[in-house]
This record gives structure tokens, sequence and C-alpha cells, in this order.
């Protein structure tokens, strides 16, 4: 019988702010444990929250073999790591609450017509996996997250916009810079320019990527349910595009290690190499099962048998800024689009609440509600423009991604 130990261990200051001011501040420290047993091609787990007692949580790890779920893969053997980001900054409550009022009070002067709501939260986490076969693997790191829902008073929506970004520091200048970025352009209407083929620009780009998210995975991929199966070694897409799962912890702000301690060369593997379908994500069941390569895709929860998770998947960035990417052409900036999915088939609508028209380097006059519409191979083949080096901040791990797609105008401003 092997043992194995998971932590997982956070402590957060969270401002939550209502109508531009803080409200309440809240403090929480917790710590979670998971014990997991393997014997004879079954594993059994127990988990526990704050202190515990490691013989009785064995024990209980012990007894769920009796319920035989199978797990018929070696844990990982001596693999020793550990990766400490949490030195980077330092930032007390103190500063977080003096440096937030700051910004709130330079956003309610600055744009009186709006209202930011929602959290600002400063975390520092811990993620550490050991084991009787030698495995000890260790992950800690601090950050500030930004969170702010942006509402224009008169307006009738429930949400205009949002100002999001993570860094592993805290200056007023940045949020500011990200948080009042919309709001300078929102009060200028204009129309759209033309309807059609147009450069659609995303800064979190997990909406045209979901259907990567899906089918990708590794049971439906080895299963024959999915769009993309049986399909490895196809060139699918645009040679520009890459997609990979990145365990890099300085860009993804995730753990270098899954939830069964599974590692990559070099933090990140390729599933989409310059548009050649390599691989799904897979855990090593999944991977065992269906003769897939391991992509270190297994969820880290603690009290439960790890399956297949997108965590950590992005489209590999280019070396191009957006405004190289666009050169020159007007592009749709899209802030806020909800309701659009993609159908089995891999063909993709949404509409756009909230867009704004982006030129040269800047964001510039609101939109009126748009659709926006292709089909997953378009959008990442013959449409697709490519992922930036750049973003909304220099601390910000989001990079655009630019797709061409057809874009009509359906409604008024909202």
């Amino acid at each position: 019988m092997i043992r194995e130990i998971i932590t997982q261990k956070s402590k957060m200051t969270k401002l939550s702010v209502t109508n531009n001011r803080i409200s309440a501040i809240l403090r929480a420290e917790n710590e979670k444990t998971g014990m997991r047993v393997y014997q004879d091609g079954l594993i059994g787990v127990a988990g526990a929250i704050g202190k515990y007692n490691e013989d009785e949580l064995t024990a209980r790890a012990k007894h769920m073999l009796r319920y035989r779920v199978p797990y018929d893969c070696a844990p990982t053997e001596r693999a020793v790591r550990t990766v400490d980001l949490s030195q980077r900054f330092a930032l007390t409550d103190e500063e977080l609450v003096h440096t937030s009022t700051r910004l709130l009070d330079e956003l309610r002067s600055r744009y009186p017509a709006f209202t930011f709501s929602h959290i600002i939260r400063y975390e520092e986490k811990e993620e550490w996996l050991r084991n009787d076969a030698g495995a000890d693997l260790l992950y800690r790191d601090k950050y500030v997250s930004l969170e702010l829902l942006i509402k224009y008073k008169s307006s009738k929506s429930l949400m205009d916009g949002f100002a999001v970004n993570i860094s592993r520091m805290y200056s007023f200048e940045d949020a500011f810079a990200v948080a009042s970025e919309y709001c300078d352009a929102y009060e200028e209407t204009i129309e759209l320019p033309r309807e059609g083929k147009i450069p659609v620009v995303l800064l979190t780009e997990h909406m045209f990527l979901s259907k990567f998210l899906t089918d990708l995975n590794g049971k439906q991929y080895g299963a024959g349910t999915s769009l993309f199966s049986g399909r490895a070694g196809e060139k699918l897409f645009n040679e520009r595009f890459s997609l990979e799962v990145d365990r890099n912890p300085e860009t993804c702000y995730g753990g270098f290690f899954d939830g069964e301690g599974t590692t990559l060369p070099g933090d990140r593997c390729l599933l989409i190499e310059n548009g050649v379908l390599r691989m799904p994500y897979t855990t090593k069941r999944i991977a065992k099962k269906y003769g897939l390569p391991l992509t270190a895709s297994a969820s880290l929860t603690y009290d439960a048998v790890p399956d297949a998770t997108p965590e950590g998947i992005r489209a590999t960035p280019g070396d191009q800024t957006l405004h190289t990417l666009l050169g020159g052409r007007k592009a749709i900036f899209v802030m806020f689009a909800s309701g659009g999915d993609f159908t089995a088939q891999g063909e993709y609508a949404s509409p756009v609440q909230a867009a704004y028209l982006f030129d040269e380097n800047r964001i510039y006059g609101r939109l009126p509600q748009l659709s926006m519409s292709s089909n997953v191979f378009d959008m990442f083949g013959k449409d697709f423009v490519g992922v930036s080096c750049d973003s909304n901040s220099p601390h910000s791990p989001f990079r655009y991604l630019v797709v061409e797609m057809d874009v009509k105008k359906i409604g008024g401003h909202m």
C-alpha cells in the first residue's frame, strides 16, 4: 500500500466593493488535507478541513478501498521539486486597504457616472503533494486579484463591463489604468463601421476556446464523441495557432504539478502545434485507457479521485503586439458577450452586449449590440489572426486573442 497526502493552504484578505466603496473586509485562512491510499489497483480517498489526526485520516482512506474504486496507475515516484513565488512582493492588509481606497476614491471622482462593485482579493496559497513512493512537490504563491464590475448608472443592464487583472504586485497606477480603460470610451457611442468579416479582439480568451476545453478532454476524445476524435496528426488549423497546457507558475498562476503529481518537461505541453492536432488533455487513467500521451491535466481535489481538468490550457502567445497583429485595421473589442456557444459540429454564434471599436493602440467609441458567428475550424484556421505578446497591463497574464468573425448589428446602444 502507498499513501499520498495532498495539502492545500490559503490565506486571503477580500475587500467587498459596493458602489465605489469598500463595504466589508473579510479575512480567511484555511487548510485542506487529502489522504489517498493505493492498493491492488484500487484507490481510497479521505479529506479533512483544518486540524486532523493523520492516523484517523489514513484509516478513513483505507476504509474507502472497500468501495473498490479502480485506479490501476502507479503513483508518481521520486519527484522532488519546490517552486516558491510567495516572496516576490510584500503587501500588508493595511497597504491593500489603503491602495484600494485610493483607487476607488479616484474612480468615483473621475467617473461619477459609473459604479464599481465586486471584490479585490489578496491571496497566499500553498499546494503540496508527497507520497511513500518518493514524490515531494511543493508550490507557493501570492498575488492580488482585481475583479470589478462596471455599471453605467443610467444603464438598464446589470453590468456594462468589468476590470479584471491578477498580478504579483499591487499599485494604484496599474489598477487605475485597468479599471478606467473602458470608462473613457463608454460615453462616446458610435455605429458599426460595416458588417461582415471584421477582426474581433478578446482579452479573456476562454470564450473562443471553449470548444477545445470540452472536445479535447481525453475521455470524450478517446470514446469517439469529440469533434476531433481520431484526428491527431492532422493539420486542422492555422499554422500560427498553437494550444498548450501551461504549468509554468510564472505565466499560469497555478501549480507546476497536477492532481496526480505529474509534471511536464519545461512545464508545458502542446495539444495543438502550429495548427496540427497533437493530443487531447489527459490524466494517468485516461492516458492508459485510450493509449494517449500524458498531459498533467488531473484535478488537484483534496477529497476526490483526480479527474481531467482544462486548467492551464491557453492559446500560445506569439511575438507580435496587438497593434502589429492588426496592421492598422480597425477591430471590434468585445468586452462582454453572454448567451453564445458552440454546437456539436463546431458552429459558433453569440450576441455581444458590450463592445468597442479598437483602432491603432486605443479603445474608443461604444458600439451598439452586435452578433458574431463563425465555426471553430475557420476561427482558428483561415480567419485566425494571432495571439499578442502584450496585454492591457505589463503585469497581466492575459493576452489578446484576435480572430476574424462575421459581425452584424442586432440592436441599439444599451
